[in-house]
């Protein structure tokens, strides 16, 4: 049997802890007959979905697709193809019985159309007996909310309200998304899962995503990946709003590239932590926002879930909005953020400049001790010794600033080179 896992997502359902443990554990499942492909991209299968884009998205396309036109992207895909056939028939060859896992969150949200999902079907169906399509489905208030913390930062500006949300499309509308790719691959071959931790196998999704495609029972010492809380605080999330907003040519940034700017900033902010806590919207407008999926959701979970769709409960939301705290120290805290990130920076650079001058001095040190006369071969008074040739100019004139210097003189100078730069940069 070779058997193949499209795991499509959705987004915000535990996609990024999956992966890592898929990743992590490769080489032992591999052994055992379960094969995470690399041809596919790790630890996103991206290439999978831009094999599916007839013309995918700038921010879609890994670094590796480095394509300008049509007729590239199509030469692109055909190497794909050929290295992804490759791996995978190697891979059955050495098994009787395997499986392959794909997983990407962006199966869901980027293949929005019957056609985009087809053309991964035709890459797919010959290589194996059985599809089976496994998605997780997150109820979509608490979809909508976990996605603003990834929007802002992407650089969103404005703060959180349901009714600022376009609700159409793959992310909120499960029942189409469903249907889509029921059509391409049966309906039978669709299993859903609830983003619940009531439903889910040990109240986590990687266990439960064991549990699914039948890897828990296999005898392996599993690695387990830490996990990540990529939750901001109030104060975080004021900071990027705050930072978003700015011109790209404010003079804070020094003519540096915002968006650059923005992935050190994310990584200044992500330990700050204040009494404030995460600020939810009201109970009330959570549930008039779920109520607008409430009946393809039904749907869904007549056809999937024996009709037990997603829990009513809200009670994570307050009954009344809570007034935004006022933080009066705001912009003076980012100019100290933004001006932290560009010293350290400018240190980062000192010391490899310096770090570059280490191995230069070194590089000269060691040749000057190799050609000293102490350190000369002994001749050998049987063996003819050869014409002598011009002599070698001396390291002096090649480069008098680099001259051999003893190791307690290298120190001294290249100490006193990080000093005087540390100097300069602060």
């Amino acid at each position: 049997m070779k058997r193949a896992i499209l795991h499509i997502g959705t987004e915000k359902t535990g996609t990024t802890s999956i992966q890592k443990f898929l990743y992590e554990n490769r080489i032992k499942l591999g052994a055992k007959g379960f094969l995470f492909p690399e041809s596919a991209g790790y630890i996103s299968n991206q290439n999978l979905v831009v094999y599916g884009k007839k013309a995918p998205e700038a921010d879609l396309a890994p670094r590796s697709l480095d394509v300008s036109n049509a007729t590239e992207l199509t030469e692109w895909k055909d190497r794909f193809v050929q290295t992804h056939c490759s791996e995978i028939l190697a891979f059955q060859q050495r098994h009787d019985h395997s499986t392959v896992i794909y997983s990407a969150e962006h199966l869901q949200s980027r293949l929005t159309t019957v056609g985009e999902i087809k053309r991964v079907a035709r890459l797919l169906r010959p290589l194996f007996d059985e599809v089976e399509v496994l998605v997780y489905l997150r109820r979509q208030d608490r979809y909508a909310l976990s996605a603003y913390s990834t929007a802002v930062r992407g650089g969103q500006q404005r703060g959180f309200s349901f009714e600022t949300i376009n609700a159409q499309g793959p992310y909120y509308d499960y029942r189409t998304l469903l249907e889509n790719w029921s059509e391409v691959f049966g309906e039978s071959a669709v299993r859903v899962r609830l983003f619940e931790k009531p439903r889910l196998v040990g109240s986590d999704v990687v266990s439960d995503f064991k549990s699914v495609v039948g890897i828990n029972e296999l005898p392996i010492d599993f690695v387990t990946p830490e996990s990540v809380n990529e939750a901001l605080s109030y104060t975080a999330l004021s900071l990027l709003r705050r930072f978003n907003a700015l011109d790209s040519n404010d003079p804070r940034l020094l003519g540096r590239a915002k968006s650059a700017t923005r992935i050190r900033l994310l990584e200044a902010v992500q330990g700050i932590q204040d009494q404030h806590g995460r600020m939810m919207p009201p109970k009330s407008q959570a549930a008039s926002f779920y109520q607008r999926f409430k009946e393809g959701n039904q749907w869904v979970a007549n056809r999937w879930l024996d009709g037990v769709g997603f829990d009513d409960n809200f009670s994570e939301y307050p009954e009344q909005s809570a007034e935004s705290p006022m933080l009066p120290d705001l912009e003076l805290q980012l100019d100290e953020l933004i001006a932290g990130l560009f010293k350290r920076k400018r240190i980062s650079s000192v010391v490899r400049a310096v770090t570059a001058t280490d191995k230069t001095l070194r590089h000269v040190t060691e040749k000057a001790s190799e050609e000293s006369p102490e350190n000369a071969p002994t001749k050998d008074p049987v063996t003819p010794t050869a014409p002598a040739t011009a002599s070698a100019t001396p390291l002096e004139k090649v480069e008098p600033e680099l001259k051999p210097v003893s190791h307690k003189g290298y120190a001294r100078r290249l100490g006193a080179a990080l000093k005087e730069r540390l100097l300069k940069a602060s």
